[in-house]
């Protein structure tokens, strides 16, 4: 039960290799329970490369590791600790995953395996640490005669997960697809090992780098288009989503400049970027259901909520109002080319009027005193007096345009016998008769 508490120094105590033991033993439980406290997924990789040679012969084998263990035991191999030996895989091998394993640190084990105790077999093997022999100096004092002291270093291998059972501390590595007939072993490319930093492996960074660039992109577009807005509820989705993306891409921005964050503070960037464009780019208006965040399981982790980010920065959000140009060509005739026959066929057509007459003067007259039709009939239609495309009057301004204070709207008759000349070319005139000071107009296609 007091095998990790702390020990009494008393004076005059005799001391044996158990007190600094169990001071030691102290120290890291304390160290764990600071740890846990601030973040529960202090382990993982930090640095991680798998040895591509050892594939081709049936092998599988760490080039480079370190990082933190899930016992809270630190490893750095080569540089502190040896490399674990090279798995050799069986012809049968198959989706399996293999592991980094080091025994647990257990009460009423050995840990060391000494040189000048004869252990032998499972025994020595279940060590957490191999004794060596090193030179050490006086810190205080270097040009003092070195001291020869032993040291131990992890004494880690790599195993099958299932073979792992509560016996190891470990860390995944791979997902091994199959052993080929010529030898050669293939990997999961898409397993995520657990990690401490963005840049620990291939998988994470350049996704953030991609999804970066879609948020970078899509915000560049939205603000070239923002001085032509107006105010209308499609323009404020606009206007709303690129303070989303304004707000989100200097946090992608430095994951990717600086990818040492830790996996789980980019999973709740994409969490809440996600729930933000739920909101202005999807018909439900949500955000789906995402897994948690497993440090075991970071591409089960991160896959759902990526492909879901791109899908939503990839939707283009199109105005449902266009604003089409008027063309002043005197004498009262304006033009105007429609250039998506499309819309010719599907979307209606308002003219927001303006002009410095009484409302109802200018809802009664200005429908009666416009003619409107195919640039080409135009002229007989104000000549001989015959009528053109009706306008109606509507009682307030359509929700999909921007609104001014003023202008009164009106909606062409789509029914007209000469609608059907211009879904053919999109080519419309419309003529103005009587004094209407301080006309302004425009008009506008909004989709259906």
């Amino acid at each position: 039960m007091g095998w990790r508490n702390r020990v009494i120094w008393t004076e005059g105590m005799f001391l044996e290799p158990h007190h600094f033991q169990q001071e030691l033993r102290y120290i890291e439980r304390l160290v764990d329970a600071r740890m846990v406290g601030s973040n529960a997924y202090a382990w993982g990789f930090v640095q991680f490369e798998i040895d591509e040679g050892l594939l081709a012969l049936g092998k599988l084998g760490l080039a480079r590791a370190s990082g933190v263990l899930p016992d809270g035991t630190p490893f750095s191999m080569p540089q502190f600790d040896p490399l674990p030996p090279a798995l050799e895989l069986g012809t049968d091998m198959k989706a399996e995953t293999i592991c980094l394993a080091l025994p647990l640190q257990r009460e009423g084990t050995d840990e060391f395996s000494l040189d000048d105790k004869p252990d032998a077999g499972m025994a020595r093997a279940m060590n957490r640490y191999t004794a060596v022999q090193e030179d050490v100096r006086d810190a205080s004092n270097a040009s003092d005669e070195p001291t020869t002291i032993q040291t131990g270093r992890l004494q880690a291998r790599l195993i099958r997960t299932r073979d792992a059972l509560d016996a190891y501390a470990t860390l995944t590595i791979a997902a091994v697809v199959e052993r080929r007939a010529d030898g050669m072993v293939v990997l999961d490319r898409s397993h995520i090992p657990a990690q401490l930093r963005l840049d620990t492996s291939r998988q994470l960074s350049p996704r953030v780098e991609l999804l970066h660039g879609l948020i970078r992109q899509r915000a560049e577009m939205l603000a070239g288009r923002m001085g032509q807005l107006g105010h209308g509820v499609s323009e404020l989705a606009s206007f709303l989503l690129l303070q989303t993306l304004n707000r989100n891409e200097p946090i992608f921005a430095q994951h990717v400049a600086a990818p040492v964050a830790h996996p789980r503070e980019l999973h709740r960037d994409c969490l809440r970027l996600a729930g933000d464009l739920a909101t202005l780019s999807t018909t439900r208006r949500q955000p789906p259901t995402f897994p948690p965040y497993r440090h075991d399981d970071l591409r089960g982790t991160f896959t759902p909520v990526f492909d879901e980010l791109r899908a939503m920065l990839s939707t283009t959000i199109d105005s449902n109002a266009i604003q089409i140009d008027l063309v002043d060509r005197k004498h009262g005739v304006r033009t105007a080319v429609v250039n998506d026959l499309e819309l010719m066929r599907t979307a209606s057509f308002v003219l927001a009027v303006n002009a410095r007459v009484p409302a109802e003067q200018l809802r009664q007259h200005f429908p009666a005193q416009t003619k409107i039709g195919p640039v080409d009939k135009i002229k007989n239609l104000v000549n001989l007096a015959l009528p053109g495309i009706g306008l109606r009057p509507l009682p307030v301004a359509p929700r999909q345009l921007p609104f001014h204070a003023g202008y009164y709207y009106f909606e062409l008759d789509r029914n007209s016998e000469l609608w059907g000349q211009l879904e053919q070319n999109g080519n419309m005139a419309m003529h103005i008769a009587g004094e209407f000071p301080g006309l302004e107009l425009e008009f506008w296609a909004i989709r259906q």
